[in-house]
């Protein structure tokens, strides 16, 4: 497989954790996940988006690169690396969340520390629309997620394809997924194998499933 750093992302509750878990355990791969479970600040961030924002993606920020920063030479162990994540997140969430002001400081803290993270080999998309995402947050179940709103999440959305649309260094390859079907964490899976087995352009891709 030409790929052995693979990043798997998504809007919120589109799978993509349950796919990258599913991925490394198929590749005996090193797996990287997000802690997101460790800000305390965004149960708050859901109820007052004005008042935690800058708390939420600070935190995420430092989360992000402190984990990243300690996996930079990879495993003697494991061939491949799997994430849930990648480090522009943070750019793309503090877009949509901060005040303009908030966000140049942001950026300017952003860019210092994005020059020393590693490029991943491939970064796969989940893409769904956003009400089967409503659906599936709604069947997880965590309390503070149920305040999320339609129009957030397409916020989410359009801020990831405009990343998407300027990134040209590493291959994104986004999966569209049918939305008159029920996507199973299986077949997913299998429409990422599929992704895998080939050969994309750097930039910006669309897999049709």
């Amino acid at each position: 497989m030409n790929y052995k750093n693979i990043v798997i992302e998504g809007n919120i509750g589109a799978g993509k954790t349950t796919c990258a878990k599913s991925l490394a355990s198929q590749l005996s791969a090193r797996l990287i996940l997000e802690e997101f479970e460790n800000n305390p600040f965004l149960p708050q961030f859901y109820s007052n988006k004005d008042r935690y924002a800058f708390q939420v993606e600070l935190f995420f920020l430092a989360e992000r690169y402190h984990q990243l920063s300690k996996n930079l030479l990879g495993d003697i162990f494991n061939e491949y690396t799997v994430y849930d994540y990648h480090f522009s997140k943070s750019a793309i969430f503090s877009k949509i969340n901060l005040r303009e002001d908030e966000h140049l400081l942001f950026q300017n803290l952003f860019r210092i520390m994005d020059r020393f993270m590693p490029k991943p080999d491939i970064l796969i998309y989940i893409h769904m629309s956003v009400n089967q995402i409503l659906s599936q947050i709604k069947k997880r179940g965590r309390t503070f997620e149920e305040l999320i709103s339609s129009d957030y999440l397409q916020a989410v959305q359009t801020s990831y394809f405009s990343f998407f649309r300027e990134e040209t260094s590493f291959p994104i390859v986004v999966l569209e997924l049918n939305q008159t079907e029920t996507n199973t964490p299986e077949k997913v899976l299998s429409y990422v194998n599929d992704v895998l087995s080939k050969k994309w352009p750097h930039g910006l891709s669309f897999n049709h499933y």
